[in-house]
């Protein structure tokens, strides 16, 4: 809760003089050879078009630093990533997820920044509880935290109007989220589901999990009680023979769920009204392509909430990087400076550096402050924070959406998905812990 803390009391009006210092560490590097980084980073166009701009207003900074991006959507980028890490080839810099920054660390992949702090690199102004305990892993601070985030359920309100139906209210149950599926499915027809069906989704099912109570993971294996997963897949079973929920073979053809860029799901399609799970973070992109129709609320609940609290993304190094100070010098101007600010927005999310978002906050838009209201509302609530899981997780990430889908298809039973996943998942973080 520190992190909300500090997030919300920092949403006051600032004047431009207060905000944090522009620019990188030290002007010694202009001086220096010319050199070249690489930045990876996932997201939709309007990301990429403002990180582009960033590059080049750093570059100007920087006439020596040569910037050369690499960017995409979030499924292509790990796939990119794991074969340019096999590869010995990772880029200088690069955005990276709470699902993996673990994972990448325990692996060697990242580097530890804490030797460019209070030179190349301030970290001030960023959240201590974050970078100590999510960005600082095996005692190296191989992640710098970007902005804030929670899970929601992003919606069209137009859909919804068009139906008569009223739109997903705040706090609904499973029972309420399938009802108001029920209800709009009845009005829009054969070619409208009422939800995505996101059965196939770990990231979806640990937060059913923290809703009723349970756990994904515990001492470096799955934690969670097999009944609430013959649960969880038996919901979506059921709302897939009712119909409210697209057959298997469309599902398939909208993985992966949450990939950060509208133009690809159902929701930007208008197959479903409502896409989960999604994030505060990504509200901006939707938004940006799906102008005044769309908004958002917390993840369905049963005893507790489902939204989680997480930080949004973190900003890495590879531990190989032939320029490690100067990969700091550009994390320093992204993270600090107000130049980057006035480029990037909240495009990321809510900045986690307090004095740029209070930088921000005057000028912020209707949209940046139902990213606040709903951080605010979140943190409310008693929910639960990301857990990112041990060494592995991704591979079982992956796992899960394979024998999931089996069971979509027919192709095994539900009782099956169950005890092999268990079995293989465990297999995996075995080998890796």
């Amino acid at each position: 809760m520190t992190v909300f803390t500090a997030l919300l009391t920092g949403c006051v009006p600032a004047k431009k003089d207060d905000a944090a210092p522009s620019g990188g560490a030290s002007t010694e590097a202009q001086a220096g050879q010319n050199v070249e980084l690489r930045f990876a980073w996932w997201g939709s166009q309007g990301r990429h078009d403002r990180t582009l701009k960033l590059i080049d207003k750093f570059q100007e900074l920087h006439p020596n630093i040569k910037i050369k991006p690499e960017y995409t959507s979030f499924d292509g980028y790990w796939e990119k990533l794991s074969t340019q890490v096999a590869a010995n080839n990772a880029p200088d810099i690069m955005q990276m997820s709470i699902l993996y920054i673990k994972e990448y660390s325990d692996r060697g992949v990242l580097g530890d920044m804490k030797p460019y702090l209070n030179a190349e690199l301030n970290v001030t102004d960023l959240n201590k509880d974050v970078l100590d305990n999510q960005g600082t892993i095996g005692g190296k601070l191989t992640g710098l935290p970007v902005s804030d985030n929670a899970s929601v359920m992003i919606y069209n309100k137009e859909m919804y109007q068009q139906a008569g139906v009223e739109p997903p209210k705040m706090d609904m149950t499973w029972q309420e989220y399938f009802d108001k599926a029920r209800e709009i499915k009845s009005k829009l027809g054969k070619n409208v589901y009422g939800s995505l069906d996101f059965s196939t989704s770990l990231e979806g099912f640990m937060y059913y999990l923290f809703s009723v109570g349970d756990t994904l993971y515990k001492d470096n294996r799955l934690g969670y009680n097999d009944q609430n997963l013959v649960n969880w897949l038996k919901m979506w079973d059921d709302a897939r023979k009712e119909g409210i929920v697209p057959p298997a073979a469309m599902s398939a053809s909208f993985l992966p769920i949450g990939n950060a860029d509208p133009n690809k799901d159902a929701l930007m399609k208008g197959v479903v009204p409502i896409m989960g799970p999604q994030f505060t973070a990504t509200f901006p992109a939707y938004e940006n392509v799906m102008k005044d129709k769309i908004d958002m609320v917390s993840y369905p609940k049963d005893k507790h909430t489902g939204s989680v609290l997480e930080t949004a993304m973190f900003l890495s190094t590879s531990a190989k990087t032939a320029h490690p100070k100067e990969a700091a010098m550009f994390m320093d101007f992204f993270l600090n400076s107000t130049e980057a600010a006035d480029i990037l927005g909240t495009d990321r999310g809510l900045p986690e550096n307090k004095k740029i978002l209070e930088y921000l906050t005057p000028g912020f838009t209707d949209r940046d402050k139902k990213m606040v209201n709903m951080l605010q509302h979140v943190s409310s609530i008693h929910p639960s924070w990301y857990d990112a899981g041990p060494k592995g997780a991704g591979e079982v990430t992956k796992l899960f959406e394979q024998m999931v889908q089996k069971g979509q298809f027919g192709k095994a039973s539900i009782e099956e998905v169950v005890a092999d996943f268990r079995k293989e998942a465990d297999k995996i973080f075995e080998k890796n812990n």
